[in-house]
């Protein structure tokens, strides 16, 4: 397995940390989550997070652990804030590539030693060369630490249930599982069981799930995973019962939360785009799979399915919720290629084409239609890569033909990361990072920074300091009232109304507006 593994870490390595700290946090997630980080190192309170200085719910306390830490090592900056995402992509990517290579539960086309490193090859490529990859290895977010736990939850048990392997696969299970409860909650959960439960209920019938259960495991799930739980409630009581397990499980999926919705289909174009152009080879590894029961195929796509369809169900929907898919989408990819004596099949060839083509003339018409101000220079040096790539996909497979499709994929990432995110980067949080950094170098400790319906939290990372919410007017006359200076950031479409109750404007940009209390 050494002849690939090398060049996937150096893939691995190279993509996720590319950059990692050359652009300003994202709101709302990344800033959220790096301020909560932040205030957990300063506060010295490593059992519950707060942002804002108000207690925070929304996820369990492992990620902030990460964060915390990476603060402690590389100082509170945005690379230390994605530093966990960007090593949980690095380790998935190589688990990926440890799990496709084994010599257990091959894939219907029986090969030797060597096509196994092949395949382990491409499905570890399927996965770091995609936009999936590049976006949540740079992102300061729960999701590449979730998958990396779900996927080597699953993993372990596969090695256990499938190939037999030695008890320790299935207290793997268990350790993973727990350490996915601890990242993002019940999915932690759900994903390992339920994916594991029902591919044991279709090779084995019920006498396979038999092999979900384990003693040892479920005390090493307990003991790994119940203490911050326990610690949390006995803190916290009611409130976090309520606002972790009710709103943040169930009323996010059962209900939209934060305007996050979209039709039940949501995730194919979601899928298809983040795991582009793999996805169409998957689909052909799905079809490959089911054709010959191959059980690792088989694994990967009741895997994939099981998040696609929960997910799908959701009424909260965003793109990072089926990135625990990604894995097996990259499994069933791998048996797309290798399965194929002559190419691609030449719906899964006409797909990656079609999208490719239809990608690269979005990106250069888009400066016609952006918003004004956005700096489009990118947009040609990203449509030649993803032209080259409908070129070779219409043409027909070769033997150079993966290897090509790969290289194109690798530049195409490089110019999302070097040259379209940065000048986007800058649009959307440029104005406020300067404005709160303004505000940190010239507002009084004792003044107040006041945030007038905006919900950034890029403002309380940068500014250094907590910020008064101001929703409607009301609110904002109520703070103003208040002895002291103050500093007020909101919409440029409220600066007629803040100059007109007598604060002094002391900057102004096309999106934000900087105003005094004079």
């Amino acid at each position: 397995m050494a002849r690939y593994f090398f060049p996937v870490l150096g893939i691995a390595v190279f993509l996720a940390f590319f950059k990692l700290g050359a652009f300003k946090l994202f709101d709302v997630d990344e800033a959220v989550f790096a301020q909560a980080s932040n205030e957990m190192v300063t506060s010295g309170n490593w059992i519950t997070p707060t942002y804002n200085g108000v207690n925070r719910y929304d996820k369990p306390i492992f990620i902030y652990w990460l964060m915390a830490l990476s603060y402690k090592a590389f100082g509170v900056n945005e690379f230390a804030a994605r530093f966990p995402s960007a090593v949980a992509a690095v380790l998935l990517a190589c688990s990926i590539y440890l799990f496709a290579g084994a010599s257990c539960g091959e894939f219907s086309f029986q090969r030797p030693f060597m096509k196994r490193e092949k395949r382990a090859f491409y499905a570890a490529l399927s996965f770091m060369l995609s936009l999936y990859y590049a976006a949540y290895s740079h992102a300061a977010v729960t999701d590449m630490t979730l998958s990396l736990f779900i996927s080597l939850s699953l993993f372990s048990f596969y090695m256990h249930a499938v190939c037999g392997r030695r008890p320790y696969y299935a207290y793997g299970f268990y350790l993973f599982s727990a350490l996915a409860f601890l990242t993002k909650g019940l999915i932690g959960i759900l994903i390992p069981f339920g994916v594991a439960g029902i591919f044991m209920l279709a090779i084995k019938r019920l006498a396979g799930l038999k092999k979900l259960w384990s003693l040892p495991g479920l005390i090493i799930f307990l003991v790994v995973s119940a203490p911050w739980y326990t610690a949390e409630t006995m803190a916290n009581g009611k409130e976090f019962l309520y606002m972790f397990f009710i709103k943040h499980h169930f009323l996010r999926y059962t209900s939209v939360i934060s305007g996050h919705s979209g039709p039940v289909y949501y995730y194919i174009p979601v899928l298809l785009l983040g795991a582009f152009p793999w996805a169409a080879m998957a689909l052909t590894g799905a079809r490959n799979s089911v054709k010959d029961a191959d059980p690792a195929g088989l694994f990967a796509l009741v895997w994939a399915s099981f998040v696609l369809v929960f997910f799908s169900f959701s009424r909260t929907k965003l793109p990072d919720y089926i990135l625990p898919a990604m894995p097996a989408v990259a499994i069933l990819a791998a048996n797309g290629i290798m399965y194929q004596k002559e190419g691609w099949t030449g719906f899964a060839n006409g797909l990656a084409g079609v999208l490719a083509l239809a990608g690269g003339v979005a990106l250069l018409l888009l400066p016609r239609f952006a918003p004004a101000g956005l700096p489009l220079g990118w947009t040609v040096w990203l449509a030649i890569p993803l032209l080259a790539i409908a070129l070779i996909s219409f043409a027909g497979r070769n033997k150079i033909h993966t290897g090509l499709l790969g290289a194109l994929m690798l530049v195409f990432l490089v110019v999302v990361l070097a040259v379209a995110l940065p000048p986007a980067n800058n649009f959307l949080q440029g104005t406020l990072y300067k404005y709160s950094i303004y505000a940190k170098q010239n507002l009084p400790a004792d003044g107040e920074l006041i945030c007038y319906d905006i919900n950034n939290p890029s403002v309380v990372f940068y500014s250094g300091r907590k910020i008064t919410g101001a929703d409607n007017t009301e609110d904002l006359v109520a703070d103003l009232s208040q002895p002291g200076q103050a500093m007020i950031i909101t919409r440029s479409k409220y600066s007629g109304e803040l100059a007109k109750m007598g604060l002094k404007e002391l900057q102004a940009a096309p999106d934000y507006v900087l105003f005094e209390k004079s």
